[in-house]
């Protein structure tokens, strides 16, 4: 009998390690207090250094405004206009894991039609990126969860760029971030 409860708890131990771990999160609320819904917060990212929920800091090219929109409750979103910034999510410490995988939450605004958001990773700090096979979802105000597979190979960091959507004219909101792997 215990041979077998022995073999049992090793099994158990076993699955529980190698199971998805969480490596990153990010809600996109850094710090900012809840107003009103559809209240919109706008700001260069380095004025929020150190205050992001993930512990990673987000960037923009030449430091451009991004939005925080509240919604859905008090949590706020990322939300890129059409025309707006990339922003970048860099350097994010995921060494040790493997099969990582990002999951996240999607919204197109208004009445706009479900678009495939750009996503792009890059393992060697921004030098190169690749873009993300990612599913057409969130339109019309609806908020969509979605599940991408990231780049496999052995590295210490990846970075995510979240691009504006240019199939039309309507904003994309991102919410709840998470990466996930084995270790």
């Amino acid at each position: 009998m215990k041979k077998i409860t022995l073999l049992f708890l090793a099994l158990t131990i076993g699955m529980f390690a190698k199971a998805q771990q969480t490596v990153y999160a990010e809600n996109f609320e850094s710090n900012v207090k809840a107003v009103s819904d559809g209240y919109m917060y706008s700001f260069a990212p380095s004025t929020k250094a150190g205050k992001w929920n993930g512990g990673v800091d987000l960037k923009t090219a030449g430091d451009a405004n991004i939005n925080l929109r509240q919604g859905w409750g008090d949590g706020f979103l990322l939300k890129i206009e059409s025309k707006g910034a990339a922003v970048t999510i860099p350097n994010i410490n995921v060494a040790g894991f493997t099969n990582l995988n990002l999951s996240y939450e999607l919204v197109v605004e208004d009445g706009g039609d479900a678009v495939a958001p750009k996503i792009e990773a890059s393992i060697d700090g921004g030098a190169s990126w690749v873009t993300l096979h990612t599913v057409a979802s969130g339109g019309g105000w609806s908020k969509d969860a979605k599940s991408v597979a990231l780049p496999s190979g052995n590295y210490k960091t990846i970075s995510l760029r979240l691009n504006s959507n240019t199939v039309n004219a309507n904003a994309i909101m991102f919410d709840n971030f998470i990466i996930t792997g084995k270790q």
